[in-house]
């Protein structure tokens, strides 16, 4: 198996695992609210594991996600890099869990924004930068991909940013369309790494 097919088939089982597990939560824990509460909130719930697991998951993704980017484009280092950093964001995730209280602000809370931050961060700078940099944009396609992922990723930061500031009862459900333009990164990776 070649790298890049290592890369791809990483980002796959990341992808579907960490999804498959985020549904089963969204099911399972009937005393939390999608359209309410942060996805993070899991981390509280009775399967405080299942939503770790689930993050970690996504760790796999990000790690398939470096390899496949620096085997189809070995002339950037910072692309892989940005993979990488979004791993480390997520596993921040999976170890510092959110704060309970919206008024009570611990040190593990602020670690567990920080990833956050750095989850978005990476993906959006990926996807912004990705035909910007070397040989990365090889198709029209790979290019329009990952033009509209990083417009699609830039939309989401504003509607939660818009969305907390404005204490939305709905910042459970924005928060869910945003984060799935990280999943929609991870396709666009595929997509162009499986030409």
């Amino acid at each position: 198996m070649s790298a890049l097919a290592f890369g791809d088939l990483l980002i796959l089982v990341g992808l579907l695992g960490g999804n498959a597990m985020l549904a089963w939560l969204h099911v399972a824990e009937t005393d939390h609210s999608s359209r309410h509460d942060l996805i993070s909130a899991y981390a509280h719930s009775r399967f405080p594991r299942v939503y770790a697991i689930h993050n970690l998951t996504f760790v796999i993704s990000g790690v398939g996600g470096a390899i496949a980017t620096h085997t189809y484009a070995p002339n950037s280092i910072l692309l892989p890099s940005l993979c990488l950093l979004y791993s480390l964001g997520i596993a921040v995730l999976a170890i510092f869990p959110m704060d309970i209280s919206a008024t009570v602000k611990t040190f593990v809370g602020g670690l567990h924004v920080l990833g956050v931050v750095w989850v978005f961060f990476a993906a959006t700078l990926y996807s912004l930068l990705f035909s910007h940099i070397g040989s990365a944009s090889k198709s029209a396609g790979g290019k329009f991909t990952f033009d509209f992922v990083g417009a699609y990723l830039v939309v989401g930061i504003i509607l939660m940013l818009i969305a907390q500031a404005r204490k939305c009862t709905s910042f459970g459900l924005v928060e869910r369309v945003a984060a799935a333009g990280l999943s929609l990164w991870f396709v666009g990776i595929l997509y162009v790494t499986s030409q």
